[in-house]
């Protein structure tokens, strides 16, 4: 079976190379993991979200990462005072100097976190982007879901 789908797959099975290392096989098993002979790998679920978030100017990105902070809707926000941004607006394209908000999170507060800048935010069409971290140093990812609990 293993050399059908290593035929399959373009490997010409018949004529190994004499460097090349047999490769495993795997099959595919519930919850979207892949197993390996000794090896079995599964992904987690994402815990750990970055959401961004562009602000007229710094004194209203001030407001939002205070205001997410104290609620315990992100663990840290971080602001960075002067982004250059330019994009399309309503046919116009647009050149702005804004703050960007970049806001440490969980998956599970984001849609109280999106209803709050919303609320907060002067823009009519805020940019509220999250963005999954797939790796971190583990007591940072530890750190952030502690002070969102």
């Amino acid at each position: 079976m293993v050399n059908y789908w290593l035929s399959w797959l373009g490997i010409d099975v018949a004529q190994p190379y004499a460097e090349s290392k047999p490769i495993a096989p795997f099959r595919l098993i519930v919850k979207g993991a892949l197993e390996y002979p000794g090896l079995l790998m599964e992904a987690e679920p994402i815990k750990v979200i970055v959401v961004m978030v562009t602000t007229a100017n710094q004194d209203d990105a001030a407001k939002i990462a205070d205001h997410v902070v104290k609620s315990r809707l992100a663990a840290c926000a971080s602001t960075l005072p002067a982004v250059r941004s330019t994009y399309w607006w309503e046919g116009t394209i647009m050149n702005d100097q804004e703050s960007l908000v970049v806001i440490k999170t969980t998956s599970d507060k984001y849609l109280a976190l999106q209803e709050t800048i919303q609320r907060l935010h002067s823009y009519k069409v805020p940019e509220i982007i999250a963005i999954p971290v797939i790796k971190g140093l583990p007591p940072y990812l530890e750190w952030v879901c502690r002070e969102t609990s």
